[in-house]
């Protein structure tokens, strides 16, 4: 099993308004939660949204850079090292207008990841004892 995934830019996609790389699926692991690498390009806006499924949270981690995060409609300067919460149902989105790209992890989770993740740790058990 790979262990680790060596950073490229050519495996960046651009979705929601920034470049990102999910970081799962991993082959032989599924957490009961998302994830990815996120690139927000110097002057650009993400897309404005609310997650879905509506019980969806969301966790922005700041990495490297300063942007904006809008929270329904309240601004908040983030750099390096802060946490952002994003409640179930809050529209949010991040807004870089310095010249230099912003970089965050974002990990997301909702009831369906969770149940997904305890019917196969209950399929592994089940294996496992049949064995």
């Amino acid at each position: 099993m790979e262990l680790i995934r060596k950073f490229s830019r050519d495996k960046l996609h651009y979705e929601y308004g920034l470049d990102g790389i999910r970081t799962f699926p991993w082959d032989g692991i599924e957490p009961p939660f998302g994830g990815g690498y996120c690139i927000v390009r110097p002057g650009d806006d993400t897309l404005a949204h609310v997650n879905s499924p509506s019980d969806e949270d969301e966790m922005f981690i700041a990495i490297q850079g300063s942007a904006e995060v809008i929270l329904d409609g309240k601004s908040s300067h983030i750099s390096q090292g802060d946490v952002v919460m994003i409640p179930r149902g809050m529209d949010h989105f991040i807004r870089n207008s310095t010249d230099k790209p912003f970089h965050f992890y974002t990990v997301w989770w909702s009831s369906e990841d969770v149940a997904r993740y305890q019917a196969n740790e209950a399929k592994t058990k089940e294996k496992a004892e049949a064995a």
